[in-house]
Formats: structure tokens, sequence, C-alpha cells
């Protein structure tokens, strides 16, 4: 019984929270268009646009007078994935850094690639994303070439293919203003639901007659509706007071 009582009043409760979102829905909407805003403003102003530039290994080499057989490609698999590690690695990356003259470390530079491996082939993406579109475009070509020449020996295998050249980049990747816009709209909805639920909880005041049959289990006799001549002989009253100790 007192479960079922419990549970009734939870209900309660949660649907008196929803309506006391619904009445103040305006404010809602208001810090939904604000947070939207402001984020998107911030991703504008103080996020520098990043641009991405791809080169692509095909790792598959004939071993008879170029006629690919079904080793050739099981054999292509497997290499791929061991590509995918080793790019990464220090003399790799050195390599780079000494054929670009580039002013970082390898763990810098490390942090500005990406390599994937679409599933069920044997192609190998590289790409490097940064603020600058031709430092991009130079990272993921020299990386495929560096990978072309050096790799092969170290791993004593034929050397892959470069299916395809970076190139320089036509538009940012990079941020996503949707994104933040979106975001931005969602904290400012959430943050001014818990502002409005947080003065719900803590509002312990009666308000109306259901209140009091909720809370103490009362039932009022009667009312007393607001009224502008109660209100005004009050006022009165007041100044009538004030009148009198003067």
């Amino acid at each position: 019984m007192n479960q079922n009582q419990t549970n009734e009043e939870m209900e309660i409760n949660l649907l008196d929270l929803a309506n006391k979102l619904l009445d103040k829905w305006y404010y809602l909407l208001l810090c939904l268009l604000a947070g939207a805003v402001l984020l998107n403003a911030y991703a504008f102003f103080f996020i520098e646009p990043t641009y991405d530039s791809t080169s692509k290994l095909y790792v598959v080499s004939a071993s008879d007078d170029s006629v690919v057989n079904l080793s050739d490609l099981n054999l292509g698999t497997s290499l791929t994935a061991d590509y995918e590690e080793l790019m990464l690695s220090y003399p790799v990356l050195n390599l780079v850094i000494d054929k670009l003259h580039l002013d970082m470390t390898p763990d810098d530079l490390k942090g500005l690639y990406s390599l994937s491996n679409p599933a069920d082939t044997r192609i190998l993406q590289i790409t490097a994303t940064t603020t600058d579109p031709q430092l991009s475009m130079d990272l993921a070509e020299a990386m495929a070439e560096v990978a072309v020449s050096y790799l092969p020996e170290t791993m004593s295998t034929l050397a892959p293919n470069i299916a395809q050249h970076a190139k320089l980049a036509d538009y940012k990747a990079g941020p996503s203003y949707k994104k933040y816009t979106m975001i931005g709209a969602l904290l400012g909805l959430f943050i001014m639901a818990g502002i409005l639920a947080a003065q719900y909880l803590m509002d312990d005041t009666i308000h109306t007659a259901e209140d009091m049959e909720k809370y103490f289990g009362l039932v009022p006799l009667t009312t007393i509706p607001d009224s502008e001549q109660v209100v005004d002989f009050e006022e009165e009253v007041h100044s009538g007071k004030r009148g009198h100790r003067r």
C-alpha cells in the first residue's frame, strides 16, 4: 500500500514538474537560443580552422609479371596492418621531419596523422590534419613517399603503390559549427531546465487547495479568491496607518 502511494506521489511530482517546465517554456526557448548562439560564436571566433589532406597506398604487389594471385591478395591484407602499425614509428616520423625540414618532435608530428584501413580492402589511408592546408598536403604526401621507400626495405617486402596523391584541401575540416550549435542549444536547455527544477523542488509553499490536500491530507472548506478590492483596501489601510503615525 505504501509503495503504491509513493509511486503515485512520484508520478504527481513528475507531472507537476513537467507542468512547471511547460509554464516556463519561454525561458527554456530563450536559453536554448542563447546557448546555440554563444557556442557557435565561440567556435567561430576562438577555434582555429583545420584542414585535411589524404593520400592512399595500395598494399598489393604482383609476384608474377604483374599477375596478382590469391596469395598476393592475402599477403597484402596482412601487410596493410603491418604498415599501419609501423608508419607512425619514430624512424618513419623522423624521416618525414628531415624531408620537410620541420621544427617539431616525432610525438608532435604523430598527433597530426590519422591512419585508416577500410574494411575488406588493402588500401591504407594517410590523413594529415593541421591549421595550414599546404602543410597538411605536404605531410600526407611525404608520409606516403617515406612509407613506399623506407618500409619495404625494413620489412623485406615489395613496395606498395601510391593510389592517391595528397591534394590541397578545398574546404575546412573543422570545427563543425553545426555540431557546436547543437551542443550549445542542448546545454542552454538543460541548464535552464535544471534551474527551474531546482526552484520547484525547493519551493515548499502552499499555492492551491490541492497542495493542502496533497501535503497535509486536509480538504479546505473554501478558498478566498484574489480580488482587486481587497488589494486596494489593504493599500488604504497601510496608507492610513502611516498617515496616523505621522
